[in-house]
């Protein structure tokens, strides 16, 4: 369990290759331990490391919202690392490499599916009143889908994803309204939309007859 999050993120110049990703903070052995244990520091340092694939990120996925692919990534990271999946604690660097690659060919993959399927939606028309008809309760279905996992998901989660994505209130105003900093509204957005994701997950596992009742 990951106790909390750094509280800000030092400057770091952006690396061009992700090989040449390196831990300042000593023995890696060290930092990992601190991350287990959810200690600030160890958490600062990881977000600083994940900030040094700031520039690999926007190279292969956009400059758009790419603050919150690094909290993606470190917070990832620090689930994994908390969890015991980074076996080997000498390989924390190739172990966050690769995990941001996996990241990146993620977020690929899902740009690809939602254009293959999006095409045909807004350049046909659909005669059809069955298909209309069709589409309109798949759509209230996903809403209340939706709406049934926001409300499984703490208050404060589900506070920063309805303010941001359904009301379009501004970072600044959120921020404002909810007594947080620029960088703990990202962390405490990048962490809703993992448990969002989670709960999504969980819900699409569970057998039709299931998730009906």
């Amino acid at each position: 369990m990951i106790a909390a999050a750094p509280q800000a993120r030092p400057d770091v110049p952006p690396c061009t290759s992700l090989e040449r990703v390196t831990t300042a903070a000593g023995r890696a052995t060290d930092l990992v331990a601190l991350i287990r244990h959810g200690h600030p520091k160890g958490l600062e340092q990881l977000y600083t490391m994940a900030g040094n694939f700031t520039f690999f990120l926007m190279r292969q996925l956009g400059s758009d919202d790419l603050l919150d692919k690094v909290h993606d990534v470190f917070l990832s990271a620090a689930t994994a690392i908390a969890s015991g999946k980074l076996r080997d604690s000498d390989r924390l660097t190739p172990f966050l490499t690769t995990l941001t690659r996996f990241y990146t060919y993620g977020q690929i993959d899902r740009r690809v599916v939602r254009r293959k399927y999006a095409a045909p939606l807004e350049h046909t028309n659909i005669p059809d009143r069955r298909i209309n008809l069709e589409l309109t309760i798949y759509r209230q279905q996903k809403k209340r889908i939706v709406q049934e996992i926001l409300h499984e998901m703490p208050k404060r989660d589900r506070d920063v994803l309805e303010r941001f994505y359904v009301h379009e209130q501004s970072k600044e105003q959120i921020c404002r309204e909810m007594n947080l900093t620029l960088n703990q509204f990202r962390l405490l957005k990048s962490k809703a939309k993992s448990t969002f994701a989670k709960l999504g997950q969980r819900r699409l596992s569970q057998p039709q007859s299931a998730a009906a009742a």
